[in-house]
């Protein structure tokens, strides 16, 4: 991504600035107009952080603001405070990639601070609506901002659901993508039955791998340099999955605690009630592909037409 810088700054000028700026309060300048602020969230383990990402410079966005604690919400507001002070940024609003508490539990303290507005999906603002009334829509293919000069085109938000239903995407003309909890840095992402669909996760992987990234930013863990590779990786192993809980079943119905051993029994124990999660959407999948039956309770394996 190329820059731009203000009057009577060069663009080496701004890059070294706004890195400068980033390592003071502890966040990592990952290209020019984009930094990566990970903060404590109540979120999954293996990760205990999210990635609050600031995007832009001109119409600076920061996706995710994440963080309940006022320690880290004031971290935050410090750094984008900085960065409009000393780099020049000026900040256009904050955008939640979905409605998931680890990714917007300090939306309306820190808009509060900085005067800025919420960008969310329909389907998000809808399921914040509670707490957080009056977030902007976003559509697919919008372009929400974050741009390094006038000539920038910025980033486009797509819709990617699977992993929640109004899940989205950031992707940069040049490649970079801030992915959200469409791949996880650290661990696996969840796709949760209560609010996540498999098919849609699937599509949504796929349409991303199809641009291809280059770097992408994911909400949980440090940057991913190969973007297509990372979503190939993700992509094969939640079929390997899938062919392991079609695997796991046969003529006799079974519960689905009784599949979770032989479905991941190469996972550690502890990880089993998230994995008993992730278990259903598979096996939800499959029955809409015709290959799993549902008997009450119980699953088996569909027999031939």
């Amino acid at each position: 991504m190329s820059a731009v810088g203000d009057a009577g700054r060069g663009p080496a000028d701004v890059t070294t600035v706004e890195a400068a700026v980033a390592a003071a309060h502890g966040a990592e300048a990952v290209a020019p107009g984009v930094l990566r602020l990970p903060l404590t969230t109540p979120t999954l383990p293996p990760a205990t952080t999210t990635n609050h990402v600031l995007i832009g410079r001109q119409r600076a966005l920061v996706i995710d603001p994440a963080t309940p604690l006022a320690a880290g919400q004031a971290q935050l507001v410090a750094l984008c405070r900085a960065l409009e002070r000393d780099a020049g940024w000026r900040f256009h609003g904050l955008l939640l990639t979905h409605h998931h508490r680890d990714h917007v539990g300090g939306a309306a303290p820190i808009a509060s601070a900085l005067g800025l507005s919420i960008f969310a999906h329909l389907r998000t603002a809808a399921l914040v609506a509670e707490s957080l009334p009056r977030c902007v829509p976003v559509d697919d293919g919008d372009n929400v901002g974050g741009t390094l000069s006038a000539t920038d085109p910025g980033w486009r938000a797509l819709h990617t659901p699977g992993h929640a239903p109004g899940h989205l995407v950031l992707v940069h003309p040049e490649g970079g993508v801030v992915a959200g909890d469409l791949v996880a840095g650290e661990g696996t992402i969840l796709i949760d039955p209560s609010d996540g669909d498999m098919a849609l996760y699937l599509a949504s992987l796929r349409r991303i791998l199809a641009l291809p990234p280059t770097w992408l930013i994911p909400a949980h863990g440090p940057v991913l340099a190969d973007g297509a590779a990372v979503l190939s990786a993700t992509l094969a192993h939640r079929l390997a999955r899938e062919a392991r809980v079609l695997a796991a079943l046969d003529d006799v119905a079974r519960s689905d605690d009784a599949l979770l051993p032989r479905a991941y029994h190469d996972v550690p124990r502890r990880t089993w009630p998230l994995a008993l999660r992730s278990l259903r959407s598979h096996l939800w999948h499959l029955e809409r592909q015709g290959l799993a039956t549902r008997e009450g309770e119980r699953w088996r394996r569909a027999r031939p037409s």
